[in-house]
């Protein structure tokens, strides 16, 4: 489980610096910055499923519950993806025994 959680924490980190520099490129080419957020990310691969979702919290958790969610998915996407990423890989990296562990 731990090699599967540090794997995940590289993918989300992966992803987190695909959409920083995406976000520099355009900078750079507009001179202004638009953060990319991942609601907008969803909606563009799929909008109906990003309404559904919404749907589900709302009806079978709280409607107070989607304001957080709701909050999340305006935020940059490289921050939403890179926090995860960065605790997953500190918390589940591999263990070293220390020097001379390795020597028979």
């Amino acid at each position: 489980m731990r090699q599967f959680l540090y794997g995940l924490a590289f993918v989300l980190l992966v992803f987190a610096g695909a959409t920083a520099i995406a976000e520099i490129f355009h900078m750079l080419a507009s001179g202004v910055y638009r953060p990319v957020s991942l609601g907008s990310i969803w909606y563009s691969l799929h909008g109906n499923s990003l309404v559904g979702f919404q749907a589900l919290i709302e009806k079978n958790i709280s409607p107070l519950v989607w304001s957080p969610v709701q909050l999340i998915l305006t935020m940059p996407t490289w921050i939403v993806l890179g926090v995860p990423g960065l605790i997953l890989l500190l918390t589940c990296r591999p263990r070293h025994r220390g020097l001379g562990s390795g020597l028979g």
